[in-house]
């Protein structure tokens, strides 16, 4: 067997395995564990906390405007406590190279995503609400 009918054995398999390989792996992309909490998190009902309707008041924020902000957010799992029964609490903050006015506590309780309070940056001076720890 010479190389020209080696070169055409390969090219046999080569093409169509690299063409099915192709049509698997381009249906599938690649996300974060960071990237599917944030999407799970805007994509469920939100709900407000007392203090965190308070603090949007000071922002002069709305709930629709605040949820499309949520898309500017990542969550930092360091200051997160995931497996706090019975409900994760997260800690969202802006994405690296973005600023933002606040940063959030969040609670992911099944299918409602419950903000417990809103950490303003800076404070804003007259806002009566109490601050997170």
């Amino acid at each position: 067997m010479n190389f020209w009918q080696r070169f055409r054995f390969f090219l046999i398999g080569f093409i169509p395995g690299t063409i099915i390989l192709i049509m698997i792996l381009n249906k599938k992309g690649c996300t974060s564990p960071n990237e599917l909490k944030m999407l799970e998190l805007s994509h469920q009902q939100l709900l407000l906390g007392d203090k965190a309707k308070c603090k949007l008041k000071c922002l002069v924020l709305t709930e629709n405007g605040f949820k499309v902000t949520l898309r500017d957010m990542e969550v930092n799992y360091d200051l997160s406590d995931v497996h706090k029964k019975p409900y994760g609490i997260y800690y969202l903050q802006p994405k690296k190279g973005l600023t933002s006015r606040y940063e959030l506590l969040v609670e992911d309780k099944d299918t409602v995503t419950f903000i417990n309070d809103i950490k303003l940056q800076p404070a804003i001076a007259g806002c009566p609400c109490d601050s997170i720890r």
